[in-house]
């Protein structure tokens, strides 16, 4: 009997953390009307940030270009920049690769070990998803 009321908990667990998303949804929708009005009546600069001052509040909206690199592209150009340029404006920065990493562990615990002199690990937030079913005939 009591794994039928904690079915029954966990289905009102999961419609009240339905409607919680739901609630969510529109309200992220209203911010998100509210502040395109904001931005048409403040406007927005392409980069930097445009302040104005009303009687209650003071608005600031800030714009800005997000760039990334083509790294096959870059390799393609390099060779037409000088070098010190080339190096200056494109970093070359280490990344771990995760899997690798965590093969390591078995496949040897003590270059491992020396890896992980050098990696931060700590627990990322755990997700809950639900999923409605169907009402069964």
């Amino acid at each position: 009997m009591e794994e039928k009321n904690e079915v029954h908990i966990l289905d009102k667990l999961s419609w009240q953390l339905e409607e919680a998303k739901r609630h969510e949804s529109m309200a992220r929708q209203a911010r998100l009307e509210v502040e395109a009005k904001i931005l048409e009546t403040v406007g927005v600069k392409e980069e930097g940030s445009a302040t104005i001052k009303s009687d209650f509040y003071k608005v600031t909206t800030t714009g800005g270009i997000t760039r990334s690199l083509d790294a096959k592209k870059f390799e393609d150009i390099k060779g037409r920049l000088p070098l010190h340029v080339a190096e200056k404006v494109v970093r070359l920065k280490p990344e771990l690769d995760v899997r690798q990493f965590k093969a390591l562990k078995d496949l040897s615990p003590d270059l491992y070990a020396i890896m992980a002199e050098a990696v931060t690990s700590k627990p990322r937030k755990a997700s809950v998803k639900i999923e409605r079913l169907e009402a069964s005939a």
